[in-house]
């Protein structure tokens, strides 16, 4: 396959089909690891591991790999991919071909999400704890510049011909939009549904722009064409990350929704017309998050993060057809065409870190706070389990105590972490979420999984 033929997704029609040099990578949060898959043969290949695992030795003061792999990007010609830590705030740079690291670079505090300028040199990095785009020559692994945005700059995507990079923001409800030869700000569209858009993306024509917020469950969708906002969409509760697909010549548009563990779906026949819904795809597992799709709009995939699943969607029958274990805790998912180009496999660096491990989850009511849920997530690493809860619909500043029974103590319910709700649901005052606690200790060995319950502490 020629380079001049190669188009990476999302594409228009006419892009080459699935390939066996295609890779599909996953960042692994929990494990540390990046997954990486060849979807021509739906195989899992192996994991790059950047660190240990949590809670091994990454609180050791001697310890200097990466923590918490999150972020994920590729240059245009699929030759090398970037990568976030965002609790080390690194950026990895890594060759397709060969799994290996060509750089590591430190930037700003608070990394979240990258990509590769057209160049194929440059990164730009949204770095939340700032107001910067960072700027890094993957090459060389050092920053060669800064260009201020606003307050959480998230994510950082480029128009298809590479003379914009749009910018959205965790503190700002806007998009800034930055001339990349100048790299300077031009242009800003403003008054976007919420302050916090934590993903986003651009459509293959390069018209359609939605911004996803997270925590009030609404996309921002914005014609790029006019650089407006035409509406916002209720996409469901803690909406993810979007991708497109061109389908029947209509562009298409997937979400994630990681409450209801669906992908949702809606085609837009113009960037100027109000998306229309087409329907919602049941996911394997539970709370998908990063989704990509193939270059010849025949496939979507999505990362089940409480699941370490991937799913791999057909676009005709809108229909999960297989499902592919994977790292732990995947945030972001990328498609690569043309990563490891014949003859070489590709298969150089990878390990097992992170796969094959238990992972169970159970929704659970709250006792004693009504319409309270609570998501149980238990997952093996080394040497200790991980126990994590995402409660919603809780009571404002109230106090919540998590137990099971332990088989282990003789039958006796005891109290595995307690914690206060105290992140405000926008609209609702009195009510609130808690989207990420966590405990570690030997679970699977000692506790009763059914028995798990969570309770308002009365005070």
């Amino acid at each position: 396959m020629c380079a001049s033929q190669i188009f990476q997704a999302p594409a228009l029609p006419g892009a080459q089909p699935i390939d066996v040099s295609d890779r599909i990578y996953t960042a692994d949060q929990t494990s540390n690891t990046i997954t990486v898959i060849k979807p021509f043969t739906h195989e899992v290949l192996g994991t790059i591991a950047l660190g240990k695992p949590r809670m091994s030795d990454i609180l050791n003061p001697q310890y200097l790999s990466v923590v918490n792999s999150h972020g994920l990007g590729f240059s245009p010609d699929g030759q090398y991919f970037s990568h976030i830590s965002t609790t080390t705030n690194t950026v990895t740079i890594i060759r397709t071909l060969d799994n290996s690291i060509i750089s590591q670079t430190t930037v700003d505090r608070a990394s979240h999400e990258s990509f590769f300028a057209h160049d194929g040199r440059t990164v730009w990095v949204a770095c939340r704890g700032t107001k910067n785009v960072v700027l890094v020559d993957a090459l060389e692994g050092k920053i060669v510049g800064r260009i201020e945005t606003d307050s959480g700059p998230s994510k950082v995507l480029f128009s298809p011909d590479g003379q914009y990079a749009y910018v959205n923001h965790i503190q700002s409800p806007v998009i800034k939009i930055i001339d990349v030869s100048s790299q300077k700000v031009i242009h800003e569209i403003s008054g976007l549904a919420d302050k916090f858009s934590s993903d986003m993306m651009i459509s293959a024509d390069g018209l359609r722009l939605w911004a996803v917020h997270k925590m009030i469950g609404q996309t921002s969708v914005i014609d790029l064409e006019k650089r407006a906002i035409v509406t916002f969409l209720d996409t469901g509760t803690e909406s993810n990350h979007p991708n497109f697909a061109v389908l029947d010549g209509i562009t298409h548009t997937f979400v994630t929704v990681a409450a209801t563990n669906e992908t949702r779906v809606w085609r837009q026949d113009t960037p100027a017309l109000v998306p229309v819904f087409v329907g919602s795809i049941p996911s394997s597992g539970v709370q998908p998050h990063g989704i990509w799709g193939s270059p010849d709009n025949t496939r979507m995939y999505t990362v089940n993060e409480h699941s370490d699943t991937v799913d791999i969607i057909d676009t005709s029958s809108m229909e999960v057809v297989d499902t592919l274990p994977v790292g732990q805790e995947g945030q972001a998912l990328v498609y690569v065409a043309n990563a490891v180009p014949w003859p070489a496999n590709g298969t150089e660096s990878l390990g097992t870190q992170g796969l094959e491990k238990s992972c169970e989850n159970r929704l659970i009511d709250v006792t004693g706070s009504p319409g309270g849920t609570a998501l149980f997530t238990i997952r093996q690493i080394e040497g200790v389990d991980m126990l994590q809860i995402a409660g919603r619909s809780l009571e404002i500043n109230q106090t919540y105590v998590a137990t099971a029974v332990c088989n282990a103590c003789g039958g006796e319910r005891l109290k595995l972490v307690s914690f206060k709700a105290t992140m405000p649901v926008q609209g609702n005052p009195d009510c609130a979420v808690a989207p990420q606690v966590m405990s570690f200790q030997p679970f699977f060995e000692n506790y009763d999984l059914e028995s798990l319950d969570l309770w308002k502490v009365e005070e």
